[in-house]
């Protein structure tokens, strides 16, 4: 996942520069909005899938945000 589509994903602008703190805060706002228990039966693997595109958001732009990461380019 490239990070500008993991931003807009957790709701930031393409090129903006979260700090770690707004990064964890949008994942959460966004996993509570798309939790598969909260959803019917029907729209479950829908939820499930954004589920797991919001986690792996979150994974990248965490990464995205160490010294080593930001060392490295």
């Amino acid at each position: 996942m490239q990070g500008d589509e993991a931003r807009l994903l957790l709701g930031f602008p393409p090129n903006s520069r979260p700090s770690p703190s707004q990064i964890k805060a949008a994942y959460r706002k966004k996993v509570w909005e798309s939790h598969p228990d909260l959803f019917p039966v029907h729209e479950k693997h829908s939820a499930e899938s954004k589920f797991k595109l919001i986690a792996e958001a979150y994974t990248c732009l965490q990464s995205g945000n160490s010294p080593d990461f930001l060392r490295k380019y």
